[in-house]
């Protein structure tokens, strides 16, 4: 009967919160709904409406984090024998630290941080609502949060991957029917080119020399991509990779729908220059609302629902991804393993579907709360200052153990509220912030990224060589099982790197990113010769290094395959 009931269980769960040999493209096109499509828009209108478009390098900076990511980590997940992406700490770490960071991770994530990232959606998607409905934003964000607790009883991994899909189509398909409708209402693209081109916004993308914008851009792409981002997968899209039947395939699953929608994105950022230019945005206090203006002045009301509809939809994909996420660390990695390691199969799929419920109850009221996107963004990005570098590092260097994992994490939740504290409070701390705000002529923000970053990573180095390495029988395990490269001393037959290819990959998808805005940006102007040429040129690098990382990605599968024929022949 144990047996049973145990196969029964992980099928249950299963269904909740893993999925295996699942297609490359739903996969794919997954990841590509849950990548906040529609907020990136709203947030340009904001900058544009503030004349600050190069504050959007807030977020731009993350394309080079984004293009490491695919380099140096998604392959490594494919090869790591677990079901959800939190067991890879017991897979990588040993002993009560091993324990004692399951445990905290878990609760930090499904209780506090992912709550926290799909508050941001619901906000967006509130702002939206009320606007087009004509409600009150508190009522939008209440009227979301129950719409995703009842699609809570809807929500596995393996039904989401393929509603993400069907999702896609009814998307775009939407997309294509607003857009059209709304250039045939504004005078055409040859019209905003015009507008665009004679407008006084400052419409640059690289701020000037010396002003406080273009030193908040500097700390932005040498400091804040790589220190207040979680790079290595370990969130919903990992446990995606997971699921894909071979390299090839993942490879496949992260650069391909991305090439496809790229002249969607193009299109897509011109409708907040229709905004702005056109003067839709003015006279509306909250900048971020003022996008939605746009398709309630100039289309007519039916498509109105179709515009709500639009930006549902990506919505829904984003958040119920991250619940479905949560709700993996909450019941498979904290309930299974603390409170009850024998729960029987009606309790397990109870206890996801609550888990899943309290995660989006706890979202809805962080956004009712919550002024700004930007304000959310900033302060998910101060708690993880300083702690990029050890989920990079426990990859590649065998001296990274569980205390420091942990240590980065506490220290980065803790110190922000300090610092914060300091500032406002404390006289010679007020005195040393200001002297920089001034000398350097830049905000308090980047100031405190960059100190977050040295204190954390003081922080958890120190503790890194004040504790004792992790066990060596673990070690060996996952240096052998994955290898990964790098530097694991103690072991010769870790694998390799092909770092010489991962970078000229990792180069090329950071220059594609940064070129899809130039590209836009003669889309808009109508210089379509220019726009032609670096579409080409973009699609000639993707190319480049989609066959890059797939030859990095066979010669490291190589080295497993040694691996497994030389254990066979002993």
């Amino acid at each position: 009967m144990k047996q049973v009931s145990q196969k029964k269980l992980t099928k249950i769960v299963a269904n909740l919160f893993y999925t295996k040999n699942e297609r490359w493209w739903l996969i794919g096109f997954s990841m590509l709904m849950a990548s906040s499509i529609m907020i990136e828009p709203q947030l340009i209108c904001a900058a544009l409406a503030k004349g600050q478009l190069s504050d959007m390098w807030l977020y731009w900076s993350a394309i080079i984090g984004s293009s490491f990511s695919v380099s140096f980590f998604a392959h490594l997940w494919r090869k790591v024998p677990i079901k959800t992406e939190n067991e890879f700490l017991f897979f990588r770490y040993s002993g009560k630290g091993a324990k004692v960071l399951h445990t905290f991770r878990s609760l930090y994530l499904g209780l506090l941080i992912i709550p926290f990232l799909i508050s941001f959606s619901v906000l967006a998607f509130s702002k939206i609502v009320c606007f087009i409905i004509g409600i009150e934003l508190r009522v939008a964000i209440i009227l979301a949060t129950l719409l995703l607790v009842l699609l809570t009883f809807f929500n596995s991994l393996k039904s989401r991957l393929r509603m993400d899909f069907v999702l896609f189509v009814v998307f775009m398909t939407l997309f294509c029917i607003i857009t059209i409708s709304l250039f045939e209402h504004t005078g055409g693209l040859s019209h905003l080119a015009t507008t665009v081109q004679s407008s006084k916004i400052n419409f640059s993308i690289v701020p000037s020399i010396g002003s406080k914008t273009f030193n908040a851009f500097i700390v932005f792409i040498l400091v804040q991509w790589w220190s207040a981002s979680i790079l290595d997968y370990p969130d919903m899209n990992g446990q995606k990779l997971m699921a894909t039947n071979s390299s090839k395939d993942l490879v496949k699953s992260l650069f391909l729908p991305s090439l496809l929608i790229i002249l969607f994105r193009v299109v897509l950022f011109t409708l907040p220059f229709l905004a702005v230019c056109y003067g839709f945005t003015n006279g509306i206090a909250d900048s971020e609302l003022a996008f939605t203006n746009l398709f309630v002045k100039v289309l007519p009301s039916w498509m109105l629902v179709l515009v709500a509809f639009l930006f549902l939809i990506p919505f829904i994909s984003l958040a119920q991804n991250m619940q479905n996420w949560g709700g993996s660390l909450l019941i498979e990695n904290f309930y299974k393993h603390v409170i009850n390691p024998r729960v029987s199969d009606d309790k397990a799929k109870s206890m996801g579907i609550v888990a899943m419920i309290y995660i989006v109850v706890v979202a809805g009221c962080i956004s009712i709360y919550s002024e700004s996107l930007v304000g959310i963004t900033k302060y998910l990005f101060a708690i993880t200052a300083g702690v990029g570098p050890v989920f990079m590092l426990r990859w590649y260097w065998w001296r990274i153990n569980a205390w420091s994992q942990l240590s980065a994490m506490l220290a980065a939740l803790v110190y922000p509220p300090i610092l914060d504290a300091l500032f406002e409070n404390n006289a010679a701390v007020n005195h040393f912030i200001t002297s920089i705000e001034h000398t350097y002529n830049i905000d308090y923000y980047p100031i405190k990224i960059v100190i977050l970053t040295i204190v954390v990573c003081t922080t958890w180095l120190m503790v890194t060589f004040l504790t004792a390495p992790t066990a060596t029988k673990t070690l060996e395990t996952f240096a052998t099982t994955i290898k990964p490269g790098g530097f694991w001393k103690p072991f010769s037959n870790s694998g390799k790197t092909f770092s010489k290819l991962r970078l000229l990959v990792w180069l090329l998808q950071t220059g594609n990113g940064f070129l899809l805005y130039f590209i836009f940006w003669h889309f808009l102007l109508a210089d379509y010769i220019a726009f032609v040429g670096l579409l080409l040129l973009y699609v000639l690098g993707f190319f480049v290094s989609y066959q890059l990382i797939q030859k990095a990605n066979a010669n490291y599968d190589l080295e497993l395959e040694k691996r497994y024929n030389n254990r066979a022949y002993l």
